[in-house]
């Protein structure tokens, strides 16, 4: 009964580490899940439009961004425009319903949580090669669905953490801790609704974050977009 007990117990030890997975297979499941890193390295621009919804409100949008070069996106509400626009080195933003009507140059804090968007072709792509490091937290249950959290810090020292479906390989969401305001808070993104772009990626269309949803229409990857309209002054 003893032998029979500690075979058991070395049968299922075995069994588990198999299963158990390292945060690299993690993320190159992630990666394949999404379309692979290879179709993921041809994406050198993007165009995308589509609206934010607040309280029962549309406010049309559109961004337009050129890989590790700069984006920029437009929205207008009520006749006033609102413009982000960020490069490697500054950004800058524009918003009348926080008080700036024109582009004005946005902190060094709030550029370091930015400028890693800069980065179309995803942050688990070649995520080693960029500075990053990785980390895996552990396995949660989320609703009903099993998750892997995965912590990532990036070269600029931004540190997110993601959260993987266990079953599908899909992120489900993720999170940033950042300085607003003068206070420390998480900022949680829930992804939704990924298709299947031409060249061959998915992309969620849906996004929600601090009770404002963003829902893309129009997708369009390596349009021609002109570097000049991330130039400011």
């Amino acid at each position: 009964m003893i032998l029979r007990a500690a075979a058991l117990l070395l049968i299922s030890c075995v069994g588990f580490a198999s299963q158990a997975q390292t945060v690299e297979e993690i993320i190159n499941n992630h990666v394949n899940a999404i379309g692979g890193a290879e179709k993921w390295k041809q994406v050198n621009s993007v165009k995308i439009e589509g609206y934010i919804e607040v309280q029962g409100i549309q406010i049309i949008f559109s961004q337009q961004a050129i890989h590790n070069v700069g984006y920029r996106v437009d929205a207008e509400f009520q006749g006033m425009e609102i413009i982000d626009i960020c490069t490697p080195t500054k950004g800058w933003s524009q918003n009348p319903f926080g008080g700036q009507s024109d582009l004005q140059e946005i902190p060094a804090e709030q550029h370091k949580l930015k400028v890693d968007q800069l980065d179309l072709q995803n942050s688990f792509v070649g995520w080693k090669e960029k500075g990053s490091t990785a980390e895996l937290i552990g396995k949660v249950t989320e609703g009903k669905k099993e998750v892997f959290k995965i912590k990532m810090t990036t070269k600029s020292g931004k540190v997110t953490t993601y959260y993987i479906d266990a079953t599908s390989y899909l992120m489900t969401k993720s999170e940033v801790t950042a300085n607003m305001m003068g206070e420390e808070m998480t900022v949680t993104t829930e992804v939704f609704e990924y298709k299947e772009l031409p060249i061959g990626i998915k992309v969620p269309f849906k996004t929600e974050q601090m009770g404002q949803a963003f829902v893309i229409e129009k997708y369009e990857i390596n349009a021609t977009v002109d570097p000049k309209i991330f130039q400011v002054g």
